[in-house]
Protein backbone atom coordinates (compact mmCIF):
# COMPACT_ATOMS: atom_id res chain seq x y z
CA UNK A 1 0.00 0.00 0.00
CA UNK A 2 2.85 2.41 0.86
CA UNK A 3 4.59 1.65 -2.44
CA UNK A 4 1.41 2.41 -4.36
CA UNK A 5 0.93 5.67 -2.45
CA UNK A 6 4.50 6.74 -3.21
CA UNK A 7 4.15 5.82 -6.88
CA UNK A 8 0.96 7.83 -7.20
CA UNK A 9 2.34 10.96 -5.52
CA UNK A 10 5.48 10.67 -7.63
CA UNK A 11 3.38 10.43 -10.78
CA UNK A 12 1.51 13.55 -9.72
CA UNK A 13 4.82 15.36 -9.09
CA UNK A 14 3.42 16.35 -5.72
CA UNK A 15 4.89 14.32 -2.81
CA UNK A 16 2.78 16.29 -0.33
CA UNK A 17 -0.49 15.19 -1.88
CA UNK A 18 -2.43 12.88 0.45
CA UNK A 19 -4.40 10.35 -1.57
CA UNK A 20 -7.95 9.96 -0.18
CA UNK A 21 -8.51 6.44 1.27
CA UNK A 22 -11.47 5.80 -1.03
CA UNK A 23 -9.16 6.32 -4.02
CA UNK A 24 -6.20 4.45 -2.56
CA UNK A 25 -8.00 1.25 -1.51
CA UNK A 26 -9.03 0.11 -5.03
CA UNK A 27 -5.46 0.39 -6.35
CA UNK A 28 -4.04 -2.81 -4.76
CA UNK A 29 -7.12 -4.68 -6.00
CA UNK A 30 -6.56 -3.35 -9.50
CA UNK A 31 -2.87 -4.32 -9.33
CA UNK A 32 -3.70 -7.85 -8.18
CA UNK A 33 -6.37 -8.18 -10.88
CA UNK A 34 -3.76 -7.30 -13.53
CA UNK A 35 -1.18 -9.72 -12.06
CA UNK A 36 -3.66 -12.62 -12.05
CA UNK A 37 -4.76 -11.78 -15.58
CA UNK A 38 -1.16 -11.65 -16.87
CA UNK A 39 -0.41 -15.09 -15.37
CA UNK A 40 -3.55 -16.70 -16.78
CA UNK A 41 -5.48 -16.61 -13.51
CA UNK A 42 -8.56 -14.82 -12.27
CA UNK A 43 -8.95 -12.93 -9.03
CA UNK A 44 -12.46 -14.34 -8.72
CA UNK A 45 -10.91 -17.81 -8.17
CA UNK A 46 -9.49 -16.62 -4.86
CA UNK A 47 -11.03 -15.27 -1.71
CA UNK A 48 -10.03 -11.70 -2.52
CA UNK A 49 -12.05 -8.54 -3.06
CA UNK A 50 -13.01 -7.80 -6.64
CA UNK A 51 -12.63 -4.49 -8.40
CA UNK A 52 -16.23 -3.35 -8.66
CA UNK A 53 -17.57 -1.14 -11.41
CA UNK A 54 -18.22 1.48 -8.76
CA UNK A 55 -14.60 1.58 -7.58
CA UNK A 56 -12.92 1.42 -10.95
CA UNK A 57 -13.48 5.10 -11.90
CA UNK A 58 -12.12 6.14 -8.50
CA UNK A 59 -8.76 4.68 -9.45
CA UNK A 60 -7.81 7.99 -11.06
CA UNK A 61 -9.39 11.42 -10.95
CA UNK A 62 -8.13 12.78 -14.24
CA UNK A 63 -9.38 16.30 -13.56
CA UNK A 64 -7.55 16.38 -10.25
CA UNK A 65 -4.39 14.93 -11.77
CA UNK A 66 -4.47 17.53 -14.52
CA UNK A 67 -4.70 20.38 -12.01
CA UNK A 68 -1.79 18.91 -10.03
CA UNK A 69 0.33 18.43 -13.15
CA UNK A 70 2.55 21.46 -12.54
CA UNK A 71 6.21 22.23 -11.85
CA UNK A 72 6.24 23.86 -8.38
CA UNK A 73 9.79 25.23 -8.69
CA UNK A 74 9.17 26.76 -12.11
CA UNK A 75 5.87 28.26 -10.93
CA UNK A 76 7.51 29.65 -7.80
CA UNK A 77 10.15 31.44 -9.88
CA UNK A 78 7.48 32.71 -12.27
CA UNK A 79 5.35 33.95 -9.37
CA UNK A 80 8.26 35.91 -7.90
CA UNK A 81 8.97 37.51 -11.27
CA UNK A 82 5.33 38.48 -11.83
CA UNK A 83 4.92 39.66 -8.25
CA UNK A 84 7.79 42.13 -8.61
CA UNK A 85 6.00 43.75 -11.57
CA UNK A 86 2.67 44.46 -9.86
CA UNK A 87 1.71 48.09 -9.40
CA UNK A 88 0.26 49.46 -6.14
CA UNK A 89 -3.37 48.70 -7.05
CA UNK A 90 -2.57 45.19 -8.23
CA UNK A 91 -0.45 44.45 -5.17
CA UNK A 92 -3.26 45.51 -2.82
CA UNK A 93 -5.74 43.23 -4.60
CA UNK A 94 -3.19 40.40 -4.68
CA UNK A 95 -2.39 40.65 -0.96
CA UNK A 96 -6.08 40.81 -0.04
CA UNK A 97 -6.98 37.68 -1.99
CA UNK A 98 -3.87 35.64 -1.18
CA UNK A 99 -4.33 36.17 2.56
CA UNK A 100 -7.81 34.62 2.40
CA UNK A 101 -6.60 31.69 0.31
CA UNK A 102 -3.62 30.85 2.52
CA UNK A 103 -5.73 31.12 5.68
CA UNK A 104 -8.54 29.03 4.11
CA UNK A 105 -11.12 31.67 5.05
CA UNK A 106 -14.22 32.03 2.84
CA UNK A 107 -14.70 35.19 0.84
CA UNK A 108 -16.43 36.36 -2.34
CA UNK A 109 -14.53 39.05 -4.27
CA UNK A 110 -15.19 41.12 -7.36
CA UNK A 111 -12.19 42.80 -9.00
CA UNK A 112 -13.20 45.68 -11.26
CA UNK A 113 -10.86 47.23 -13.80
CA UNK A 114 -11.30 48.83 -17.20
CA UNK A 115 -9.25 47.82 -20.23
CA UNK A 116 -5.51 48.29 -19.76
CA UNK A 117 -5.41 47.75 -15.99
CA UNK A 118 -4.01 44.25 -16.63
CA UNK A 119 -6.48 42.08 -14.73
CA UNK A 120 -5.17 39.03 -16.60
CA UNK A 121 -1.64 39.78 -15.40
CA UNK A 122 -2.97 39.84 -11.83
CA UNK A 123 -4.81 36.52 -12.34
CA UNK A 124 -1.67 34.85 -13.68
CA UNK A 125 0.34 36.09 -10.68
CA UNK A 126 -2.21 34.69 -8.23
CA UNK A 127 -2.46 31.40 -10.12
CA UNK A 128 1.31 30.86 -10.30
CA UNK A 129 1.82 31.62 -6.61
CA UNK A 130 -0.98 29.43 -5.30
CA UNK A 131 -0.24 26.48 -7.60
CA UNK A 132 3.46 26.64 -6.68
CA UNK A 133 2.38 25.82 -3.11
CA UNK A 134 0.64 22.61 -4.21
CA UNK A 135 -2.83 24.13 -4.04
CA UNK A 136 -5.52 23.93 -6.71
CA UNK A 137 -6.88 26.96 -8.56
CA UNK A 138 -9.87 26.51 -10.86
CA UNK A 139 -9.62 29.09 -13.63
CA UNK A 140 -12.62 29.90 -15.82
CA UNK A 141 -13.87 32.72 -18.02
CA UNK A 142 -17.19 33.62 -19.58
CA UNK A 143 -15.67 33.60 -23.07
CA UNK A 144 -13.35 31.19 -24.81
CA UNK A 145 -10.86 33.90 -25.80
CA UNK A 146 -10.48 35.11 -22.21
CA UNK A 147 -10.03 31.55 -20.93
CA UNK A 148 -7.08 31.00 -23.29
CA UNK A 149 -5.16 33.87 -21.68
CA UNK A 150 -4.85 32.00 -18.35
CA UNK A 151 -3.02 28.72 -17.62
CA UNK A 152 -5.40 25.74 -17.57
CA UNK A 153 -8.25 28.15 -18.22
CA UNK A 154 -11.62 26.86 -19.41
CA UNK A 155 -14.99 28.32 -20.23
CA UNK A 156 -17.32 28.48 -17.25
CA UNK A 157 -20.17 26.50 -18.80
CA UNK A 158 -17.79 23.70 -19.78
CA UNK A 159 -15.96 23.43 -16.46
CA UNK A 160 -18.90 23.77 -14.09
CA UNK A 161 -21.55 22.08 -16.26
CA UNK A 162 -23.80 25.12 -16.18
CA UNK A 163 -27.02 24.39 -18.12
CA UNK A 164 -28.00 26.67 -20.99
CA UNK A 165 -31.66 26.84 -19.98
CA UNK A 166 -31.41 28.86 -16.79
CA UNK A 167 -33.98 29.94 -14.24
CA UNK A 168 -34.17 31.12 -10.63
CA UNK A 169 -33.72 27.61 -9.18
CA UNK A 170 -31.35 25.95 -11.66
CA UNK A 171 -28.27 24.01 -10.54
CA UNK A 172 -25.15 22.80 -12.32
CA UNK A 173 -25.15 19.15 -13.36
CA UNK A 174 -22.51 18.16 -10.79
CA UNK A 175 -23.45 15.40 -8.36
CA UNK A 176 -21.92 14.65 -5.01
CA UNK A 177 -19.22 12.00 -5.12
CA UNK A 178 -18.19 12.66 -8.72
CA UNK A 179 -14.66 13.55 -9.77
CA UNK A 180 -15.63 17.14 -10.53
CA UNK A 181 -17.29 17.44 -7.12
CA UNK A 182 -14.08 16.20 -5.49
CA UNK A 183 -12.05 18.70 -7.52
CA UNK A 184 -14.23 21.54 -6.22
CA UNK A 185 -13.89 20.22 -2.66
CA UNK A 186 -10.08 20.31 -2.70
CA UNK A 187 -9.73 23.60 -4.60
CA UNK A 188 -8.35 26.65 -2.80
CA UNK A 189 -9.44 29.38 -5.21
CA UNK A 190 -11.85 29.88 -8.10
CA UNK A 191 -11.11 32.69 -10.58
CA UNK A 192 -13.91 33.69 -12.98
CA UNK A 193 -12.87 36.32 -15.55
CA UNK A 194 -15.18 38.45 -17.73
CA UNK A 195 -17.95 37.82 -15.19
CA UNK A 196 -20.22 40.83 -15.99
CA UNK A 197 -21.26 39.35 -19.34
CA UNK A 198 -22.80 36.29 -17.63
CA UNK A 199 -26.42 36.12 -16.45
CA UNK A 200 -26.80 36.22 -12.68
CA UNK A 201 -28.68 32.91 -12.78
CA UNK A 202 -25.39 31.20 -13.72
CA UNK A 203 -23.63 32.48 -10.60
CA UNK A 204 -26.60 31.51 -8.45
CA UNK A 205 -26.68 28.02 -9.98
CA UNK A 206 -22.99 27.52 -9.20
CA UNK A 207 -23.53 28.87 -5.69
CA UNK A 208 -26.36 26.39 -5.00
CA UNK A 209 -24.31 23.54 -6.45
CA UNK A 210 -21.19 24.33 -4.42
CA UNK A 211 -23.21 24.75 -1.23
CA UNK A 212 -24.73 21.32 -1.83
CA UNK A 213 -21.37 19.64 -2.54
CA UNK A 214 -19.40 21.32 0.24
CA UNK A 215 -22.09 20.88 2.91
CA UNK A 216 -21.73 17.11 2.60
CA UNK A 217 -18.81 17.16 5.05
CA UNK A 218 -19.53 20.49 6.75
CA UNK A 219 -23.27 21.33 7.03
CA UNK A 220 -22.52 24.99 7.87
CA UNK A 221 -21.23 25.50 4.32
CA UNK A 222 -24.81 25.25 3.05
CA UNK A 223 -25.48 28.87 3.99
CA UNK A 224 -22.10 30.41 3.05
CA UNK A 225 -21.71 31.93 -0.45
CA UNK A 226 -20.19 29.36 -2.80
CA UNK A 227 -19.99 26.84 0.03
CA UNK A 228 -17.21 28.69 1.82
CA UNK A 229 -14.66 28.72 -1.00
CA UNK A 230 -12.65 31.79 -2.00
CA UNK A 231 -14.23 32.92 -5.27
CA UNK A 232 -12.94 35.86 -7.32
CA UNK A 233 -14.96 37.36 -10.15
CA UNK A 234 -13.38 39.92 -12.44
CA UNK A 235 -14.38 42.20 -15.27
CA UNK A 236 -15.55 45.63 -16.35
CA UNK A 237 -19.22 46.61 -16.14
CA UNK A 238 -18.55 49.23 -18.83
CA UNK A 239 -18.15 46.45 -21.37
CA UNK A 240 -20.53 43.70 -22.56
CA UNK A 241 -23.41 42.90 -20.20
CA UNK A 242 -25.53 39.72 -20.26
CA UNK A 243 -27.41 39.10 -23.50
CA UNK A 244 -31.15 38.87 -22.90
CA UNK A 245 -33.08 37.78 -25.97
CA UNK A 246 -35.42 40.61 -26.99
CA UNK A 247 -34.81 42.10 -23.56
CA UNK A 248 -35.33 45.72 -22.64
CA UNK A 249 -32.70 47.84 -20.96
CA UNK A 250 -34.22 47.08 -17.55
CA UNK A 251 -34.24 43.34 -18.32
CA UNK A 252 -30.53 43.45 -19.16
CA UNK A 253 -29.72 45.36 -15.98
CA UNK A 254 -31.80 42.88 -13.97
CA UNK A 255 -29.75 40.01 -15.42
CA UNK A 256 -26.47 41.44 -14.08
CA UNK A 257 -24.64 39.93 -11.11
CA UNK A 258 -25.16 43.23 -9.26
CA UNK A 259 -28.86 42.34 -8.96
CA UNK A 260 -28.16 38.87 -7.59
CA UNK A 261 -28.80 37.93 -3.97
CA UNK A 262 -25.07 37.08 -3.87
CA UNK A 263 -23.98 40.67 -4.47
CA UNK A 264 -24.64 41.77 -0.88
CA UNK A 265 -21.86 39.39 0.20
CA UNK A 266 -19.22 40.70 -2.23
CA UNK A 267 -15.97 42.42 -1.32
CA UNK A 268 -15.36 44.96 -4.09
CA UNK A 269 -11.78 45.63 -5.23
CA UNK A 270 -10.68 48.01 -7.98
CA UNK A 271 -7.81 48.52 -10.41
CA UNK A 272 -7.28 52.03 -11.80
CA UNK A 273 -3.76 52.28 -13.21
CA UNK A 274 -3.38 51.86 -16.98
CA UNK A 275 -0.21 49.82 -17.32
CA UNK A 276 0.70 51.14 -20.79
CA UNK A 277 1.05 54.63 -19.32
CA UNK A 278 3.47 53.36 -16.67
CA UNK A 279 5.99 52.25 -19.29
CA UNK A 280 9.17 54.31 -18.60
CA UNK A 281 10.27 53.93 -22.22
CA UNK A 282 7.16 55.73 -23.49
CA UNK A 283 7.97 59.24 -24.83
CA UNK A 284 6.25 62.02 -22.90
CA UNK A 285 4.28 63.27 -25.92
CA UNK A 286 3.01 59.80 -26.74
CA UNK A 287 2.17 59.21 -23.08
CA UNK A 288 0.12 62.40 -22.96
CA UNK A 289 -1.73 61.50 -26.17
CA UNK A 290 -2.43 57.98 -24.93
CA UNK A 291 -3.67 59.32 -21.59
CA UNK A 292 -6.02 61.72 -23.36
CA UNK A 293 -7.34 58.94 -25.60
CA UNK A 294 -7.87 56.63 -22.61
CA UNK A 295 -9.75 59.40 -20.81
CA UNK A 296 -12.00 59.87 -23.85
CA UNK A 297 -12.74 56.14 -24.14
CA UNK A 298 -13.61 55.98 -20.43
CA UNK A 299 -15.94 58.95 -20.82
CA UNK A 300 -17.83 56.98 -23.47
CA UNK A 301 -18.02 53.91 -21.23
CA UNK A 302 -19.11 56.02 -18.26
CA UNK A 303 -21.77 57.79 -20.33
CA UNK A 304 -20.36 61.27 -19.68
CA UNK A 305 -19.44 62.14 -23.27
CA UNK A 306 -22.02 64.34 -25.07
CA UNK A 307 -24.45 62.32 -27.21
CA UNK A 308 -26.67 63.39 -30.09
CA UNK A 309 -30.07 62.22 -31.29
CA UNK A 310 -30.88 61.59 -34.91
CA UNK A 311 -34.26 62.26 -36.47
CA UNK A 312 -37.02 59.88 -35.33
CA UNK A 313 -34.84 58.43 -32.54
CA UNK A 314 -36.39 58.05 -29.09
CA UNK A 315 -33.09 58.45 -27.24
CA UNK A 316 -29.75 60.02 -28.22
CA UNK A 317 -27.14 57.38 -29.04
CA UNK A 318 -24.58 59.05 -31.33
CA UNK A 319 -21.24 60.58 -30.36
CA UNK A 320 -18.87 62.83 -32.25
CA UNK A 321 -15.39 61.39 -32.78
CA UNK A 322 -12.64 64.03 -32.45
CA UNK A 323 -11.12 64.94 -35.84
CA UNK A 324 -7.59 63.96 -34.76
CA UNK A 325 -8.78 60.37 -34.25
CA UNK A 326 -10.24 60.06 -37.74
CA UNK A 327 -8.40 58.60 -40.71
CA UNK A 328 -9.24 60.69 -43.76
CA UNK A 329 -9.29 58.94 -47.12
CA UNK A 330 -8.86 61.19 -50.14
CA UNK A 331 -11.10 60.62 -53.11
Amino acid sequence: MDDIHRSLTRALANPRYVVPPEQLMPLPIKKLTQLFSNSGGNIEDFNLPKLSARNDPLYENRSLNDELDVEPLVLSMLAQSLLSQLNTDQRHVYDTIISRVLSSLPRFFFVSGHGGTEKTFLWNTLIANIRSKGKIVLVVASSGVASLLMPKGRTTHSHFKIPFDMNETAMCTIRRGTMLAELIQVSSLIVWDEAPMTHRHCFEALDRTMCDILSDDEPANAIIPFGGKVVVLGGDFRQILPVVRKGSRSAIVNACITNSRLWRHVSFLSLHTIMHLANPCLPSEKRAALAEFSKWVLSIEDGTVPVEKMVDEAEPSWITIPPDLLIHVDG
